[in-house]
């Protein structure tokens, strides 16, 4: 009994302590990034803040944002099969980014917009992606598939979320003998801040 009633004493004794211990944590610089961090006590979730700037100067973060995923890859099919199913066709319903796909490919063929191989990371010449886009006989309609490398953030008070997209990596639809997209090939990788 005695062995118990002690065991019990130590438990929230320890308990106690961790609670007092995690209240009286404050703000903590961030080596890395430089900014502020401290711990939601309610919820447990880190909380950044810049520590030099403004909301919105600098790291463009808020003040009171909390980093929920960082380097998150979001793969977004843009053209599903037609026959396929209907919710991956309603899923992109509003999309409309074959702006953004010629302006990355003018921006590359001007010189003004570095892209990357996907797969080692190294930059790619104009003349490599005119032989890349040529793989698929310069028809950007080819392009079927869109992944984004994200970080997201969510912000308590405004019950939002906001994800800011990192770079994008165009897909290409590679086909089977009958005529049905069977993968996609990843043509580059363009950073997009």
């Amino acid at each position: 009994m005695k062995k118990i009633a002690l065991l019990t004493i130590l438990i929230t004794l320890t308990l106690s302590c961790g609670e007092r211990s995690r209240e009286k944590k404050g703000p903590v610089a961030d080596s890395v990034s430089g900014r502020e961090r401290s711990a939601d006590a309610d919820s447990g979730n880190i909380i950044v803040q810049s520590a030099e700037s403004e909301p919105g100067e600098g790291t463009g973060l808020p003040a009171g944002a909390v980093l929920i995923a960082s380097d998150i890859v979001t793969e977004v099919i843009i053209k599903p099969d037609p026959e396929g199913d209907p919710w991956e066709t309603e899923k992109v319903a509003g999309y409309n980014g074959q702006p953004m796909i010629d302006d990355i490919f003018n921006r590359i063929y001007e010189g003004s917009l570095t892209v990357y191989n996907y797969h080692s990371g190294e930059p790619l010449t104009s003349a490599d992606v005119k032989k890349i886009e040529g793989e698929f006989k310069n028809d950007r309609s080819k392009i079927g598939k869109l992944s984004f490398t994200e970080d997201w953030y969510y912000f308590p008070e405004e019950n939002r979320i906001e994800k800011r997209a990192k770079s994008v990596t165009f897909g290409y639809e590679l086909y089977n003998n009958v005529g049905k997209v069977y993968a996609y090939r990843a043509a580059f990788r363009a950073d997009l801040q």
